[in-house]
């Protein structure tokens, strides 16, 4: 199965806007800072609610996976596929040691024996089938049934997050159903089963080696391909809270791969300005919350310049990369972003830094009385999702890693989270407190 997305999707990830204070030492001070640390609320969840209790995994064992599971001899490294999952199996199950509930499941067709497309099986049979090749594959699997059933078994289950690894192609029986609009509607039905405001869901992409026959969604002749790149999804269904938390852990080494994220929150990150940092003029940093600084002297002549850092590494993969489309909401000052950098690309930092991933350089000419400016990142658009999508895989040898219908699944999603008050909040709002002497 697979999945294609249309040019305007909205990276619904929005962080829970909750203040970090801290204590910076402004131009010419000595003084150590001292970052309170992140916090995240869940909305109204009790404890018991938020607890994660249960991870379940659902691996896509249709013939049009097969290619990624090779039968490998001895010494071979396997395919990219096959250390990932099996990685993540594995941490899964690693997760019974800490109290929580594993169960794992084969993604099947329906028959005419049994409409369910959710086959149990054990941990050890399904890291086997991942290993060693898939035995007896399934003709193929349909994802938006597959979808539903998730996420009825899921919500039988308070405190539950679940797992599917598939390649996502949208695939229905019924040809005349795919195009672009349907096959949106289809999946945000499939999803409309949940309450959106109690659902999140993060979508990790990858691709791998495929050897063996690649069956087009648009059910054309397959092809045979020889090792090829092709794409394959992880992805996380749950409510909000733990969603982030298996991301987090069991999921950390996916932090670097292409992915977006619904309704999700996040921490609002550790912020402060920075010390002896591309700075200018009479300022110095005050304690939060809000952080923020005292300006000793400014004028048009001669303006203060301040760095605010921020520790970016608790956020997603998509927010550290568009972090140059930080905007500032100035209040009642004339302050403007002059730029922002990454501490990997920008200017050396200093010990006063260390512990901020990202920074911006603010400037400011006229400050009438205490203000407080906010430093927002609003969600964006992740690149790649155009990047893998296409309309057409019936020749996936030439057009390297897509996945059909993409866009059109992923904005089945969006448009099922519509409404959410995560559509339109930003990723964070860091509130900054600017007062003159």
């Amino acid at each position: 199965m697979s999945v294609y997305l249309k040019g305007g999707l909205s990276w619904l990830a929005a962080s829970l806007l909750v203040v970090s204070g801290c204590t910076a030492p402004g131009e010419g001070q000595t003084e150590k800072q001292a970052p309170t640390p992140p916090k995240t609320v869940a909305a109204t969840a009790s404890p018991a609610a938020s607890a994660l209790k249960q991870v379940q995994v659902f691996v896509d064992v249709s013939g049009g996976m097969n290619g990624f599971v090779p039968v490998n001899k001895p010494g071979d490294a396997g395919s990219e596929f096959q250390r990932t999952v099996t990685a993540l199996l594995s941490g899964v199950e690693g997760q019974t040691g800490r109290g929580v509930r594993t169960s794992y499941y084969y993604v099947k067709e329906a028959t005419a024996q049994s409409s369910k497309v959710l086959q149990p099986a054990s941990y050890a049979d399904v890291s086997q089938t991942v290993s060693s090749g898939i035995r007896n594959a399934a003709k193929g699997s349909d994802l938006t049934t597959m979808l539903r059933e998730v996420l009825q078994r899921q919500q039988a289950q308070p405190g539950t997050v679940s797992i599917i690894v598939s390649d996502f192609i949208y695939a229905p029986a019924n040809t005349k159903n795919v195009w672009g609009g349907k096959v949106s509607a289809d999946v945000k039905d499939a999803l409309s089963v949940a309450d959106p405001s109690k659902l999140a869901v993060s979508v990790f992409a990858n691709t791998s080696a495929f050897r063996g026959r690649f069956y087009p969604g648009r059910r054309t002749a397959p092809e045979t391909l020889t090792g090829q790149q092709l794409p394959y999804y992880v992805w996380v269904l749950g409510p909000a809270p733990l969603v982030a938390q298996v991301n987090r852990t069991v999921l950390g080494s996916l932090a670097g791969q292409p992915q977006v994220h619904f309704n999700a929150t996040f921490p609002t990150p550790t912020y402060g300005a920075v010390t002896g940092y591309q700075g200018q003029g009479g300022w110095f940093a005050v304690a939060g919350p809000p952080p923020g600084v005292q300006v000793t002297a400014v004028s048009a002549q001669e303006p203060v310049k301040f760095v605010v850092g921020f520790d970016l590494k608790n956020l997603p993969q998509p927010a550290q990369a568009g972090f140059q489309t930080l905007e500032l909401d100035p209040a009642n000052t004339d302050a403007k972003l002059l730029k922002t950098w990454a501490a990997t690309t920008g200017p050396a930092v200093p010990a006063a830094g260390k512990s901020y991933s990202h920074f911006a350089q603010v400037q400011l000419s006229r400050l009438p009385s205490s203000q407080t400016l906010h430093l927002r990142l609003a969600p964006a658009t992740p690149s790649w999702v155009a990047a893998y999508s296409t309309t057409d895989d019936s020749r996936i040898m030439q057009q390297g890693a897509k996945t059909f219908l993409l866009g059109s699944v992923l904005q089945g999603v969006t448009d099922f989270f519509a409404g959410q008050p995560a559509a339109s909040a930003p990723l964070f709002d860091a509130p900054l407190l600017v007062k003159p002497d």
